[in-house]
């Protein structure tokens, strides 16, 4: 799909007929993190999915592009749901993608039908981290950084258990583009909504992983208790990405909040 001069990989399944509902994957990943997800959710929903900027098969951002707006990432994701005539939407997001997520439930919540997190946070990590990624990426490029990133992706249990993993996902980071992902780097460091978010009037649901590096459940925790919702689902031995790490019981989860809701 060509948006504002840009292309985007766009995925759908389903039926379009039945509930909407939007899969948001995490920085250097791409849309295939959910595509155990995706196979069981489009029994019953209409599923969405989409590469960020210069991840998977979405174009980069332009070389002559310094920074991405406050809502520029959202703002083309309800551009994708407009082309499409998807007006009111299920939403699932991991890592920056919760951070559109909490987007959506702040500035747009009226396209809401419910909303899940999972490994994220109002203000993930810090400014001064994010910089300094940004700045490593542009000197050194992901193809040098990929194995060091990938790793804290996933717990020990997950890697022993799956060791596919690291190769597969290394492959992926080292594809993706350094400006985009730098670019986006700079986006999460200039990321704190602790003092945008509030009470939420649809279903939400919130999980971590026990062993996350990035968004330990605690930082989870703290977020829904910005929008009033005081417990979360943790997954013992489980890092920053369920959906890969146990895709079957985060399945499973999910949809039975979905039902439930």
């Amino acid at each position: 799909m060509n948006l504002n001069n840009q292309s985007i990989n766009v995925k759908l399944q389903g039926n379009p007929k039945n509930p909407p509902i939007i899969l948001g994957h995490a920085l250097g990943m791409n849309l295939n993190a959910w595509d155990y997800v995706s196979g069981i959710l489009s029994n019953n929903y209409y599923v969405l999915m989409w590469d960020l900027p210069g991840h998977g098969k979405s174009a980069p951002l332009s070389k002559d592009k310094s920074q991405l707006g406050e809502l520029e990432i959202v703002g083309e994701l309800l551009k994708i749901c407009d082309e499409l005539k998807i007006d009111k939407f299920h939403y699932v997001g991991t890592s920056i993608g919760g951070v559109i997520g909490q987007q959506l439930s702040i500035f747009y919540p009226e396209r809401l039908l419910s909303l899940s997190l999972t490994n994220t946070g109002a203000k993930i990590g810090t400014p001064e981290a994010w910089m300094e990624r940004k700045k490593n990426v542009e000197v050194s490029s992901l193809k040098t950084m990929n194995v060091d990133i990938v790793s804290r992706w996933f717990s020990k249990k997950s890697l022993s258990d799956h060791p596919y993993l690291l190769e597969t996902w290394n492959d992926t980071l080292a594809k993706t583009d350094d400006h985009s992902y730098a670019l986006l780097c700079e986006w999460l460091s200039e990321h704190d909504l602790r003092g945008k978010l509030k009470p939420l009037n649809i279903p939400a649901i919130f999980i971590a992983g026990s062993e996350d590096i990035a968004t330990p459940p605690q930082v989870v925790l703290d977020l829904a208790k910005y929008m009033e919702i005081n417990d979360i689902c943790c997954f013992e031995n489980v890092g920053h990405i369920p959906s890969v790490e146990i895709p079957d019981i985060f399945t499973n989860t999910l949809v039975t909040f979905l039902i439930n809701s």
